[in-house]
């Protein structure tokens, strides 16, 4: 009888913990979209890596909503959030694309902060006094397995961290925020340079 009231009052236990980390991952989601609505535009500094190798690095702007540039040493990535612009410096080659949302993954902030959760089971954490957003999926048609995002003091996003069991684990460090800066909408056009190789998927 003892052995049965300890089962339940674990089970009890594990019940109200769950929930309990349900509530405080929607508090911190309701916390994180706070904050990007109060957010016109951004600039980052990341660092991606991928199964622990650094791929990629450079400087992250964004503009609410679906405004994006991606500026790395071979790399110029923009969206205005119709048409997309892939312009491969060394090679002065530029594809050019209708925007899709889920195109830029890790780096658009519109798909971590707004999109992902809306598929997902949310929880919270905290590691080494930092709060940590956990997101699964509850459907299989998902792309991952579970997308951990770290949150600053300042309700911003400082790290996020992509398991999926057939590609491995996807790191993005952003640093060095600079919020506001009015940044001018001809900053997420493109207008090739001349000369320049043209791809036209569109």
């Amino acid at each position: 009888m003892k052995l049965l009231a300890l089962n339940i009052i674990f089970l009890a236990a594990l019940i109200i913990g769950s929930a309990l980390s349900q509530t405080d991952g929607d508090k911190l989601l309701k916390e994180l979209q706070t904050k990007f609505d109060s957010i016109e535009d951004a600039s980052a500094d990341f660092v991606q890596s991928h199964n622990g190798k650094k791929i990629l690095s450079g400087i992250l702007h964004y503009k609410y909503e679906n405004k994006l540039r991606i500026d790395t040493k071979k790399l110029l990535i923009i969206s205005d959030g119709s048409t997309s612009w892939n312009f491969n410096k060394k090679e002065n080659k530029v594809i050019i694309s209708n925007y899709e949302e889920n195109s830029s993954g890790l780096l658009s902030i519109n798909e971590l902060v707004y999109v992902f959760p809306e598929g997902c089971d949310i929880s919270s954490t905290v590691e080494d006094n930092q709060r940590i957003l956990i997101l699964i999926p509850n459907s299989y048609s998902a792309s991952f397995d579970r997308i951990d995002i770290w949150m600053n003091d300042d309700d911003l996003i400082s790290k996020v961290r992509v398991n999926d069991a057939s590609m491995g684990t996807t790191e993005v460090i952003f640093s060095n925020y600079r919020l506001n800066q009015d940044m001018a909408l001809s900053e997420f056009t493109f207008t090739p340079p001349e000369g320049s190789k043209i791809i036209d998927l569109r």
